[in-house]
């Protein structure tokens, strides 16, 4: 079984479309779990999910402010280290059990495979994962991962990659550009090996989502882990670029506000986003955007001059550059 962890941040109604795909797609078992952390009225957001998903066996944990998290004591090294820790924990008074929270939920999982996902995401095509995949990643926890989010619908796909009838291979370091390919971790759809995966988090410093990956990133290049990539054929997932709510990442975004979104949500709306027929970059501006509520359909968002000029930023290394 996969153990899906999903990281949500004042998005519920965005949060409630990933769930909607997923159900509907995610054809192998998994165990759903929610990573949120949450703000004023979105607090209420995520009480209705709770409630809408009561007998879908979906769990939701909130991360909680706290002193420090005793998970970053395995961490803490170097100056840099004490730093980060400092910083982002200890003397934040935002800083809460994000890191070790996450690692007890992958340890008390009975789960051998672990996946993440952010709550932009949307599951398009029906996910079957070869029984092939999983052995080989069973037998190397260290080093091999299955990428949803990529295929050769994608623009830039490389040559290299080795198709194996039901998926592709490569190596993560093959080339030195950074791209979807030669990116060896990310928090969005790509099933590791628990355990395997694990050990390493433990080691490697981070304080939410963002730096999760950042710093796992960094974590598996200098360790020279993770190398096997493994995909399917066609891509499954794509990023939708509504808004951001990080402070620590600037990626362009068409800025459809939580708020409204979370406004709307708890009025009873639901999201309806009209993805391209065509899928050919793993991140997207919706073409039209409905808010849905019974017979009602009301149209927030159609695809204008600024939401094509964020869809051109977006390319196979993610955002070329960023955009306020």
């Amino acid at each position: 079984m996969i153990l899906n962890i999903i990281f949500s941040f004042n998005r519920a109604i965005q949060l409630d479309y990933l769930l909607q795909s997923s159900l509907k797609h995610f054809k192998t078992p998994t165990k759903i779990v929610i990573l949120y952390h949450t703000t004023g009225l979105h607090k209420e957001g995520y009480d209705l999910l709770k409630e809408k998903y009561a007998d879908k066996n979906i769990v939701f944990y909130e991360r909680k402010n706290v002193l420090f998290d005793i998970s970053f004591l395995k961490t803490v090294r170097t100056r840099t280290s004490l730093r980060f820790f400092l910083n982002k924990n200890l003397l934040n008074k935002k800083g809460d059990n994000f890191k070790g929270l996450l690692q007890k939920i992958m340890r008390k999982s009975n789960c051998e495979f672990v996946m993440f996902n952010t709550d932009d995401g949307v599951f398009f095509n029906d996910v079957i994962i070869p029984e092939e995949v999983f052995d080989i990643i069973r037998k190397n926890p260290d080093n091999a991962s299955y990428r949803l989010y990529v295929g050769d619908n994608l623009e830039g796909c490389p040559k290299y990659l080795e198709n194996k009838g039901d998926y592709y291979q490569w190596d993560y370091y093959t080339d030195k550009e950074i791209h979807h390919w030669s990116f060896p971790f990310s928090v969005d759809a790509t099933i590791y090996h628990t355990k395997g995966l694990l050990k390493h988090l433990e080691k490697t410093l981070y304080h939410n989502p963002v730096t999760l990956e950042d710093r796992g990133f960094r974590y598996m290049c200098k360790n020279r882990l993770m190398r096997i990539g493994l995909s399917p054929i066609k891509s499954s997932l794509v990023a939708t670029k509504l808004n951001r709510v990080s402070q620590d990442s600037l990626n362009p975004t068409i800025h459809i506000k939580p708020d409204f979104l979370n406004e709307k949500f708890l009025d009873g709306y639901t999201l309806e986003l009209i993805i391209p027929e065509k899928i050919d970059n793993a991140n997207i501006v919706p073409s039209e955007i409905y808010l849905v509520k019974g017979n009602h359909k009301e149209l927030i968002y159609s695809l204008d001059d600024h939401g094509k000029k964020v869809q051109g930023l977006l390319g196979i290394e993610g955002a070329k550059e960023q955009l306020e």
